[in-house]
């Protein structure tokens, strides 16, 4: 379903530049439109794309990736995928940044920017977990999203935004939401600096914990400019909201101020948010009294930074919420979580059933919609867990922290799940060479998680506030790799 029309345009939103034909104006035809749903896309060797446009042809050509200098090389193309309005390639392993080129059966050639990063598995085994910047105040229920800017010389610069959260009041059941917004920069290496609270005509018009976030750019969208949205969460009353909010950010701050965009069809709050190829996918999450869902919603970028509406999507086939979701190429996942009425925030209370279970649905590459139902799978985590970050590191996914049966010893504070084509294994651990818990972070629940990529393809994540199960105190610390 869609909701109703946008209330607000963007005016400050950039308009998003076309990628144009070689030679020609940008709105000349044939063309490249995006490049995995983006205008100017951050690239992967050996990861599968969808090149979109139009005068591509019915007859495979070839697809050229940027080699260094004026060499090239060709991706690997899925002759059956091959039409006029899209192609499907991927990029191989001597890709670099710089032009890539569809060349037509005809001759033809048309070009767009790509900016290519080497495949580095990450090891779950080698995770060593640092102290980061402290987090300023109200680390609760922080929704926490990060953007990638691509520089010159094939530098890859990331920014962490860290919208809301709460302070508890009198245990872990009731919440005093914030309104205010911070940004942090990385460096190379995963340090990250300090947080930097923005102006007040930056921060969010409203109070809010337990929201969604996502960013969206130029280099994962068709937005001309870096958007961040805030998507549903508690306000001061404790209830969920269907309110969605975007801003302009850039690699230092929120430029501001935040304005309403499409609103969700039905409150909304700790749901998980993915954003892959333009599009934004909201999965689960708590009704306004604290009823899981089964709702999953994805809503598309437009180039102005607008989303063109919420599009309901085949249900989850039990409710979850405070669990975590990741989306591959052609598979979402969403895994853990709770399925029965909780607080904001899910609690600490041992008593609701945590989720053990993982559910799998096929999303295609192409609309970004779900192309099928999702099917029930088994076990996919070793204990019934929720309340934890999610990190998804392209070969492997890790789950932070949370509720599970032992998390007042911190038997398995950090587990994995190893991606393996396009399906992602059971999570297992503990992993890593320490803990959070053992360096003074806190038994974390309900901690925020954003991961990045540095120009070498290394792979980066930190872990933000939570509350600490045994003291039932927040923590104010941000930990990192």
């Amino acid at each position: 379903m869609r909701t109703a029309t946008h209330r607000l345009a963007l005016a400050a939103f950039l308009a998003a530049p076309a990628c144009g034909e070689t030679g020609g104006p940008a709105t000349a035809t044939p063309r490249i439109d995006f490049v995995d749903g983006a205008v100017a896309p951050v690239l992967v060797r050996g990861q599968v794309l969808i090149v979109e446009g139009f005068g591509f042809g019915d007859l495979p050509g070839t697809v050229l990736f940027p080699a260094g200098g004026a060499a090239e090389t060709p991706g690997l193309i899925d002759s059956t995928a091959w039409h006029d309005l899209s192609v499907r390639a991927i990029v191989p392993d001597g890709a670099v940044s710089g032009t890539l080129a569809v060349v037509t059966t005809t001759g033809r050639r048309l070009t767009a920017t790509v900016h290519v990063l080497p495949l580095v598995a990450f090891d779950p085994a080698s995770l060593s977990w640092s102290a980061r910047s402290d987090f300023p105040r109200s680390p609760v229920g922080v929704a926490l999203a990060v953007a990638e800017f691509p520089g010159p010389g094939g530098s890859l610069d990331a920014t962490v935004y860290a919208a809301g959260g709460a302070e508890p009041i009198g245990g872990d059941s009731v919440m005093a939401p914030d309104s205010a917004m911070h940004v942090a920069r990385a460096a190379p290496g995963g340090i990250l600096g300090s947080w930097q609270r923005q102006p007040d005509g930056s921060a969010l018009p409203v109070r809010r914990a337990f929201a969604a976030a996502a960013v969206a750019t130029p280099h994962n969208s068709p937005s001309g400019g870096a958007v961040l949205y805030v998507i549903g969460g508690v306000d001061a009353a404790g209830r969920a909201q269907t309110g969605v909010l975007g801003a302009t950010v850039t690699g230092d701050a929120v430029v501001g101020p935040f304005v309403a965009l499409e609103p969700l069809p039905e409150p909304v709050a700790g749901a998980s948010a993915v954003i892959k190829r333009g599009r934004i996918y909201l999965v689960g999450g708590t009704d306004s009294v604290g009823r899981p869902l089964t709702r999953v919603l994805v809503a598309r970028v437009r180039a102005d930074g607008r989303l063109d509406g919420w599009y309901a999507q085949p249900p989850l086939p039990l409710p979850r919420a405070y669990g975590g979701a990741v989306v591959l190429d052609e598979h979402a996942a969403a895994f853990g979580g709770v399925a029965d009425s909780v607080p904001p925030g899910g609690g600490l209370d041992a008593a609701p059933p945590r989720l053990v279970t993982g559910d799998t649905a096929a999303v295609s590459l192409l609309s970004g919609f779900f192309a099928g139902g999702w099917g029930a799978g088994p076990p996919s985590l070793p204990d019934g867990r929720s309340q934890f970050a999610t990190l998804d590191l392209g070969n492997v996914v890790l789950a932070v922290g949370g509720m599970y049966g032992g998390a007042a010893t911190n038997s398995a504070e950090t587990i994995a799940a190893v991606v393996t084509g396009d399906a992602l294994g059971a999570f297992a651990g503990p992993v890593g060479l320490n803990t959070i818990a053992a360096l003074g972070g806190g038994t974390l629940v309900v901690p925020a998680g954003a991961r990045w990529r540095d120009a070498d393809g290394s792979r980066h994540g930190v872990i933000v506030g939570g509350m600490d199960l045994i003291t039932r105190q927040r923590r104010a610390g941000s930990w990192g790799f």
